[in-house]
């Protein structure tokens, strides 16, 4: 049982939080969610939770979601924020895992941003543009994951779709998700900042780093073998290395 303090508003223990989850972080299959932290594995697993739950939500509601495969409108008219963590893991999955075809697309795309950024609307700098795809899909941020427009969306329109969060579906009660990725990003980042214990914050509340405002010269070091991730330097990181169970 997680220990909270008797103030007016509750707060949560950070050390006893994560050891209260350890099993379930440990229980995440690897290969659809390939993170370093198996911690941000488990927030993404509930971000992926929460979109199937308002999905179905708004299908109940006769307001169905109009996102699939191949639409990537929202990766250039939304705001795409990631938390520090997130980054951390966006960082190690380019190095670790992506194959050399993809990072020199990515450079080619962000050497392209000096010519056409006064001119054209900058997408996402992970979105491999010519095949509409997101190059750090397995490890995208929880904003991109809880995005969903009822409208269809157009890349000509920006006007066309909602480019909403599931925020704005959120009924979701406890009953339904226990275990809510809102307390757990609040968690990681409690951690990270050297915080005892922490207040559940709201879904959007956190510290944010908007994607599109890196330059290429910033970008260009995520792809550099030698940049470390802090991710292993934190203590209560729970790393696929040491700790996460053999996937068959």
């Amino acid at each position: 049982m997680m220990k909270h303090h008797s103030d007016e508003t509750q707060r949560l223990e950070v050390k006893q939080y994560f050891e209260a989850i350890k099993k379930y972080a440990q229980s995440i299959p690897e290969k659809r969610y390939p993170h370093q932290n198996r911690y941000i594995a488990l927030l993404h697993l509930l971000s992926d939770s929460v979109s199937s739950l308002t999905r179905k939500r708004m299908e109940d509601e006769s307001e169905p979601a109009a996102c699939g495969q191949g639409c990537d409108a929202c990766c250039y008219f939304a705001v795409i924020t990631v938390s520090r963590s997130e980054l951390d893991e966006i960082r190690h999955y380019l190095n670790a895992k992506q194959d050399e075809e993809v990072g020199v697309i990515l450079k080619r795309q962000w050497s392209d941003w000096e010519t056409e950024k006064s001119s054209a609307i900058q997408p996402c700098p992970f979105l491999l543009q010519e095949q509409g795809r997101c190059s750090v899909y397995p490890v995208r941020p929880m904003a991109c994951r809880l995005l969903l427009s009822s409208r269809k969306c157009s890349r000509e329109d920006e006007s066309s779709g909602e480019f909403q969060s599931c925020q704005k579906f959120t009924r979701l009660g406890w009953q339904e998700m226990p275990l809510r990725p809102d307390t757990l990003l609040k968690a990681l980042e409690s951690q990270r900042s050297g915080w005892l214990d922490f207040e559940p914050g709201k879904l959007l509340d956190e510290e944010k780093i908007d994607l599109k405002a890196f330059t290429p010269e910033e970008l260009w070091t995520m792809l550099n073998p030698s940049a470390s991730t802090k991710t292993q330097d934190d203590s209560m990181a729970l790393t696929k290395k040491v700790n996460s169970p053999t996937i068959p």
